[in-house]
């Protein structure tokens, strides 16, 4: 009988709170996104029925569009929504796989870092110099610290995915924590099949005639 492989209680622990860190910067993204949406709206039916168009609108929105598109992202790389090439990895298993997905993770994780330095410099550039905005003088350093932030979650969740992956080179039996398991060609296949909603998961076809 194979022996079981312990879970890493730490780094289970920290893939859990890193979770709920993702989805409160998922919900803030949700939020600002019906904030957008209700003042799309309203700017829509003061511009057409008081020909009062609202004033600082395009302010607004250029301060929100950039938190709004990277306050996900950690949250979407997660869960693998992002787009990634597998022709390679997918071919391979074991700690082969694992020693890639390693260095790959850890390619991105630089970047995301040097990224998330420059976005912090300019966050105290805007502040220091009292960077505003075109039409209501809002203040630009609250958006662009945002952007930071979510940075910062993006590089620890590569993090995570980095080490996890470590442990995975000396344990390739063990399950996957916080690192990203490669999918198969069938099993691509399979889920796209069931999205569908044509298929049930027993392989009975829904669409079929009585």
């Amino acid at each position: 009988m194979s022996q079981e492989i312990p879970t890493p209680i730490l780094l289970n622990r920290l893939h859990r709170v890193w979770s709920r860190i993702e989805d409160a910067c998922a919900a803030v993204a949700a939020l600002l996104i019906a904030m957008a949406m209700v003042l799309t709206v309203v700017e829509v039916l003061s511009r057409k029925l008081l020909n009062f168009p609202l004033p600082g609108i395009i302010d607004t929105f250029n301060l929100g569009m950039a938190a709004i598109a990277f306050l996900g992202a950690s949250q979407c790389q997660r869960m693998s929504g992002h787009v990634r090439m597998e022709m390679v990895v997918r071919r391979l298993s074991g700690r082969a796989l694992w020693c890639v997905e390693s260095i790959t993770t850890l390619i991105a994780l630089g970047f995301v870092s040097a990224v998330g330095l420059a976005s912090a410099d300019g966050v105290a550039r805007a502040y220091r110099v009292g960077d505003a905005t075109m039409d209501l003088l809002l203040p630009v350093w609250p958006s662009k610290a945002l952007i930071t932030l979510a940075l910062v979650v993006l590089a620890g969740r590569l993090a995570l995915q980095f080490f996890d992956s470590l442990r995975l080179i000396m344990t390739p039996d063990a399950e996957p924590i916080a690192a990203l398991p490669v999918a198969s060609v069938e099993e691509l296949a399979r889920e796209e099949i069931e999205a569908t909603g044509k298929v049930d998961t027993d392989g009975s076809d829904r669409g079929a005639g009585v």
